[in-house]
């Protein structure tokens, strides 16, 4: 009497439709010691691998990989040297196409050298130049005393006004220098 739930499993609504549910059961539901191990046996594979074998299958996985990895970078290597020899090819009959149109029968590579040494003998010439002339190194001379000066004025650089005054006359000067020869 006391073990059952005071209500029914089912009820039947006034519609005469059935209404099933379940009754709030306060005690735990057990089960057999036989039946968890029943189901706990049907739950593991019955021919489990030794660790010996696993260890082995795995060792001969990892090397096919190893094997299947070294021939990959091997074709690759050689579709890269395939390339690199399509390209060099293109490159010379590129270069040979210039040489037929180069003056004087001069090969692309000595005309670029050629032109190569013309801007460094004019970049030498103009550094000397500019080395030379009066109006640089006032540039330069006012450059050095306003670095001083800022350097000595740290917290007061409205100090330097007029060694930045002198600097700027100087760096128009130049400027003016260079439109002047732009110009003729």
């Amino acid at each position: 009497m006391g073990a059952q739930g005071s209500k029914p499993d089912a009820e039947v609504s006034p519609d005469h439709r059935d209404q099933s549910f379940f009754a709030n059961r306060q005690s735990p539901v057990n089960f057999s010691e036989s039946l968890i191990n029943h189901l706990s046996a049907q739950s593991t594979p019955a021919a489990a691998v030794p660790a010996s074998r696993q260890q082995a299958l795995d060792a001969h996985i990892q090397q096919r990989i190893a094997a299947e990895l070294a021939r990959l970078r091997h074709e690759e290597q050689s579709v890269r040297d395939e390339i690199e020899r399509a390209l060099e090819k293109e490159n010379l009959d590129r270069e040979r196409g210039a040489d037929a149109a180069a003056p004087k029968g001069l090969s692309h590579s000595a005309t670029l050298f050629k032109d190569l040494e013309d801007l460094e003998r004019r970049s030498s010439a103009l550094r000397r130049e500019r080395a030379e002339t009066d109006d640089w190194r006032r540039v330069d001379v006012g450059k050095d005393e306003l670095v001083k000066c800022f350097r000595d004025n740290k917290t007061t650089p409205l100090n330097c006004r007029e060694q930045a005054e002198r600097f700027k006359q100087a760096v128009a000067g130049i400027e003016s220098a260079f439109f002047a020869t732009v110009n003729n």
